[in-house]
């Protein structure tokens, strides 16, 4: 399947998650509330003993305003958004189910903590999942560079690291 068609697919599942005839991002206060989620989720992604490791080396003030420009204009606020689609940026990326289930809860807590209403969080959260089956990969042979010098990021949990230390 091409990442054209998978492209496609997320933007119909976006669509269809859409219930009200007001956007999200209006819904949710506008930018401002965009930015200070994902401050706090960044917070926690920075945090977390796994996960973070993901982040290794990447400006977290970046990030941050790339992810808000990126929902930003998914929830229906402005296009600012310029890089790679979720799907290219993360190819070098071994996903896992697991792992995207942690992001997810991790996400939702900071909804919650930025004070974001129940029904917008779980609107919040389609959007985000709609990206879950271009994302997660089964094997690291599903992995792909994106550039020459790139190198597949799989980062195992912390305790099995500890594990096979023992």
């Amino acid at each position: 399947m091409s990442k054209v068609i998978d492209d496609l697919r997320i933007v119909e599942d976006i669509e269809t998650s859409q219930k009200s005839g007001k956007k999200l991002f209006d819904r949710v206060g506008g930018r401002e509330t965009v930015l200070k989620v994902h401050t706090i989720f960044y917070d926690k992604l920075y945090a977390h003993p796994w996960l973070g490791q993901f982040f290794h080396g990447i400006d977290r003030a970046v990030i941050e305003t790339q992810q808000t420009d990126f929902m930003s204009g998914l929830f229906g606020g402005p296009k600012n958004y310029s890089g790679r689609m979720p799907i290219d940026a993360h190819e070098h990326l071994m996903i896992t189910e697991e792992l995207f289930a942690l992001r997810q809860e991790l996400l939702r807590s900071s909804l919650e903590q930025a004070g974001v209403s129940e029904d917008e969080i779980l609107d919040w959260l389609k959007f985000d999942a709609a990206f879950k089956k271009v994302l997660v990969k089964k094997s690291l042979d599903d992995c792909r560079k994106r550039f020459f010098t790139d190198q597949i990021v799989d980062i195992p949990k912390p305790h099995e690291v500890l594990l096979k230390k023992a």
